[in-house]
């Protein structure tokens, strides 16, 4: 059985792999007192502006992440 997400191509998975490195990096900086605070923050948030460019749900936002699926995918996944 195929799964009803679309799986990433290989060009977002490396990049994904990218974003989320950086973030780590940024939130250990950010946690440490590290530069500007403000400098990191709108880093983060360019990473997180390009992640979700790459796929805007499914992400740990502190939502529900089935309240971000789109339609077609919460059909077929929550089907009896």
């Amino acid at each position: 059985m195929t799964s009803p997400l679309p799986p990433f191509t290989p060009e977002e998975n490396a990049r994904l792999t990218k974003i989320w490195d950086r973030l780590y990096e940024l939130y250990v900086e950010q946690a440490n007192g590290g530069r500007d605070g403000s400098a990191i923050q709108a880093e983060i948030d360019a990473l997180i502006k390009e992640r979700d460019s790459i796929r805007p749900w499914g992400w740990s936002t502190g939502r529900n992440w089935k309240d971000d699926l789109p339609k077609e995918i919460q059909e077929k996944l929550f089907r009896d």
